[in-house]
């Protein structure tokens, strides 16, 4: 402004000069004037030029800020999971360090990824069914003491199966439920519905709905995650993991507030509809008279709603109007009770009649025997879907001509080995040194999930197996036909383009594989899923998360090993090992199950991250970027300590220090000794995991 104005005098004075000497009626005179507005009409534009400039220099500022405040929370969370494993991994007295810890650490590694870039989306032929069992098995493992009741509403044109990645899918459903969950949410709602508005891609939308009132329209970002210093917990980070996958995924994920002020959340992704060579119509069962009674009216509603879409008469009565008078049972066809509502009076009246009985049971619920339950004919997990309520239907009604191709088919074929239908027990006091005692046998793995395949191996890295890997059950299928001579397949039960009970029967067709046995992994493990198990021509199952402990039980009980005796204790290359140079292998290792192999995830995260930090230092140093140097410190402060790095956690929270207090001129010596742990350290890495 200054400077226009000096620039607006100096013309003025010029032109006054100029007109005194000038005379007005000749044409000098009138080139003045031109002049003159012309000036006049270039500092106008100057002016608003200058103003222009001013308001987008004010708007890229104020997005740079904010861009920069993201980058700082997203920094600040990073270093404070690191720091929070940290502190339980020392905590050896806390009962809930283990669990606490593997949750962590598996935020941590999916937050490293997706910063990193390294999340890869894989679209293939998915069983929606399939996907929902994943998502209430993992749900199912995460929900102590907790009562929960889930809803699953499927529309009616929502294809059974559909080309997406799975994984992501689950994960991202996962991380909303828990985080509903884990903000005392105790009934949820799943919708599933096709987008109704025409656009590029088909759109499938995923929406949750809670009752929980939290406000995310005036309030802060539900997607940041934050460290909530009372309960010691990152509530958020799930639901950023969650936005971070589904934009990756091409969809979207927002929360909103509804009518009522509740929050729920709707996702959306592209899909892809499966072709379909052939439609197969499914067969219609004449209408029935069926009577729901439930815990809740809520379910009562859900499963009434599904029965009337398939054309059924459907009477619901509450839990108080039932315990307070008997229905006459003999009027319906089918009754749906709810197991725990099985009583000794219920028991002798449905004891007289011929109708269809099926039990229901929540699956969230702490697993209890009722023993009366006994008289239904079917006993089923909620939460049901419209797909369920078919199979349900046609497992009460199978017509004459299904009953006499049962009888003419095949038994159930498992093999040569034995069925073992119930849990495995716990075999104590195994070390991952143990499964030696079964080495040069053939496992194969068929499995999907990246973690779950380096769990698997992690434990049986020492054991002198040979381990091959399937990522679905076609894969397996192909790998069985060029080499049959494994002694025990690793089935997992929810797997892209072919799921392991389809799998699991094509194998039970062949009879060269009837001496292998094969073993289920599934995050589910109700009792109509363990049945279809089973079915499929299964030996026996193990639940998710996989425990060693388990494991080794399995291989003692369809592992015959006649070669070696049973092994002593192996000293263990790392199992003896506290300290390494550079790394603090006591601290750095959790004391669950899994510790050793997700600590060998975050060094590899670690080491891919930062193992040339020091130019980095040095740079940001030369350039006097100390605020850059501060984000970068906070990186790498939260993750040393979970590794372990002592030596190099001190540094940089000494580096952090003098630049909060502005000592600059200290910081270029701890650099240097930055740069000398920081190659202890990468060289420790290194040797650790070649162990």
């Amino acid at each position: 402004m200054k400077l226009i104005s000096l620039f607006f005098i100096f013309f003025t004075l010029s032109l006054q000069a100029a007109i005194l000497d000038i005379d007005t009626q000749n044409d000098e005179f009138t080139m003045w004037i031109a002049l003159f507005g012309l000036g006049i009409v270039s500092l106008f534009a100057l002016f608003l030029s200058s103003e222009q400039t001013k308001t987008f220099r004010k708007k890229y500022e104020k997005k740079e800020e904010q861009e920069k405040e993201i980058k700082k929370n997203e920094d600040e969370i990073l270093s404070k999971m690191g720091e929070s494993i940290y502190d339980i991994a020392k905590d050896k007295n806390s009962r809930h360090s283990e669990t606490q810890l593997l949750t962590m650490t598996a935020n941590l590694i999916e937050f490293l990824r997706i910063k990193s870039k390294k999340v890869i989306v894989v679209n293939e032929k998915l069983k929606i069914s399939n996907l929902l069992n994943d998502v209430t098995g993992t749900l199912k493992s995460n929900v102590k003491n907790k009562e929960l009741e889930l809803l699953y509403k499927i529309e009616k044109d929502v294809q059974k199966d559909i080309i997406s990645d799975t994984l992501n899918l689950s994960k991202i459903l996962t991380n909303i439920l828990l985080f509903c969950v884990q903000s005392n949410a105790n009934f949820l709602t799943l919708k599933i519905e096709k987008s109704s508005v025409a656009s590029k891609d088909d759109q499938l939308f995923f929406t949750i709905g809670t009752h929980l009132k939290i406000d995310v329209e005036h309030g802060q970002d539900i997607f940041a995650s934050n460290y909530n210093e009372e309960t010691e917990s990152y509530e958020s980070l799930g639901l950023f993991i969650a936005k971070e996958l589904s934009l990756l995924m091409h969809g979207n994920l927002i929360a909103r507030n509804n009518t009522d002020r509740d929050l729920e959340f709707v996702f959306n992704v592209p899909y892809k509809p499966v072709n379909v060579t052939a439609t197969l119509t499914e067969k219609t069962i004449p209408a029935k008279n069926i009577l729901v009674i439930d815990i809740t009216q809520e379910s009562s509603k859900h499963i009434q709603h599904m029965l009337q879409e398939k054309g059924h008469k459907v009477k619901i009565i509450s839990k108080k109007e039932y315990l307070f008078d008997l229905p006459i049972f003999q009027e319906y066809d089918i009754i749906f009770l709810e197991e725990s509502l099985f009583t000794d009076d219920v028991m002798m009246e449905l004891q007289k009649i011929e109708t269809q009985i099926v039990a229901t049971y929540n699956i969230f619920k702490k697993a209890k025997e009722y023993e009366n339950t006994q008289i239904a004919d079917l006993k089923v997990s909620k939460p049901l879907t419209l797909w369920q309520i078919s199979d349900i239907l046609k497992q009460l009604y199978k017509d004459e001509k299904d009953r006499i191709l049962e009888k003419k088919s095949t038994p159930i074929n498992s093999g040569n080995m034995s069925v073992h239908r119930h849990s495995f027990q716990i075999t104590r006091n195994v070390t991952l040194n143990k499964f030696v005692q079964f080495k040069n046998k053939k496992i194969l793995l068929v499995e999907d999930n990246l973690i779950n395949q380096k769990v698997f191996l992690g434990i049986l890295g020492k054991s002198q197996m040979s381990i091959d890997v399937a990522n679905n059950g076609q894969e397996a299928l192909d790998i069985l036909a060029k080499d049959s001579t494994y002694d025990l397949i690793f089935m997992d039960i929810n797997m892209p383009t072919m799921d392991g009970y389809t799998a699991t029967k094509r194998i039970r067709q062949n009879s060269k594989y009837d001496d292998i046995p094969i073993v289920a992994l599934s995050a589910l493990t109700s009792n109509d899923e363990i049945a279809k198990m089973f079915t499929s021509g299964m030996n026996g199952y193990i639940a998710k998360p996989l425990k060693k402990e388990i494991l080794f039980t399995v291989f003692l009980i369809f592992i015959e090993n006649t070669t070696t005796p049973e092994a002593k204790e192996i000293a263990s290359d790392y199992n003896n090992l506290r300290q390494i140079d550079g790394l603090n292998i006591e601290l750095g290792i959790s004391k669950s199950a899994f510790n050793d192999i997700f600590y060998k995830e975050i060094l590899i995260e670690f080491k891919d991250a930062y193992h040339t930090s020091d130019i980095q230092f040095q740079k940001f140093l030369n350039d006097f970027r100390y605020e850059q140097l501060r984000i970068l410190c906070l990186d790498i402060k939260g993750l040393s300590g979970t590794v372990g790095a002592e030596r190099l956690h001190k540094i940089i929270t000494d580096i952090i220090k003098k630049i909060i207090l502005k000592k600059y001129e200290l910081i270029p010596e701890l650099i240097e000794q930055y740069k000398i742990e920081l190659k202890r350290v990468n060289a420790s890495i290194d040797k650790y995991l070649s162990l």
